[in-house]
């Protein structure tokens, strides 16, 4: 497992929450307040930041953070550069899972991988075809499979990606939108260790 650096002391982070103490106290949502909370993003909120903000990364960056933490991206572009970087920081400890292990050869404890699929454990309980559901079963993918999600996402990596995985685990492309990022990520491990053949 991956050993975590100590948290500083202006910075909280749970499961999915990152609460971060301020410099000072900033104006949001016209109140005076010296803490911002992030909850954890979802596949989702990473994308509609992303299509906002097109080209500009900053402009991505502020919108997301602004989404996460219920807040006005002027609320967001009104913090103190310092306070900023806080916000950055708290948001890059949402973004690590403690489930993956140091060495990336090992497989991680949420994982189980056979020759037909995998079985990965997510971090709690979505709704998944309307079941809550903390696993998903992976089956291994065909040409056939990576076919129709290319010709499915008109050229989109990404929503090919999706498309692929939600194929994959007999749930849908919203369903998977809704993960946390993290758990999003763990299905993208499982792909790769499903295609990763040691013998070539």
């Amino acid at each position: 497992m991956k050993k975590l650096k100590k948290l500083p002391s202006w910075l909280t982070v749970e499961a999915d929450t990152a609460t971060i103490t301020l410099t000072r106290p900033s104006d949001v949502n016209g109140v005076k307040v010296d803490q911002l909370t992030l909850r954890a993003p979802t596949l989702r909120e990473v994308r509609a930041s992303d299509a906002i903000g097109g080209g500009d990364v900053v402009l991505c960056e502020v919108t997301l953070f602004a989404s996460l933490a219920d807040a006005g991206t002027a609320d967001i572009d009104g913090l103190k550069l310092t306070d900023y970087a806080r916000v950055q920081s708290g948001y890059s400890r949402l973004l690590m899972d403690a489930g993956f292990p140091e060495d990336r050869d090992d497989t991680p404890t949420w994982l189980v991988v056979g020759p037909d699929g995998a079985v990965v454990t997510l971090s709690k309980a979505y709704d998944v075809n309307d079941i809550k559901l903390d696993r998903l079963v992976l089956r291994a993918p065909t040409v056939r499979d990576v076919r129709a999600a290319t010709s499915a996402s008109n050229g989109d990596d990404d929503q090919r990606d999706t498309i692929l995985l939600a194929s994959l685990s007999e749930s849908n492309t919203k369903d998977l939108e809704g993960l946390k990022l993290t758990d999003y990520q763990r299905l993208q491990a499982a792909y790769f260790r499903l295609v990763q053949d040691d013998g070539v």
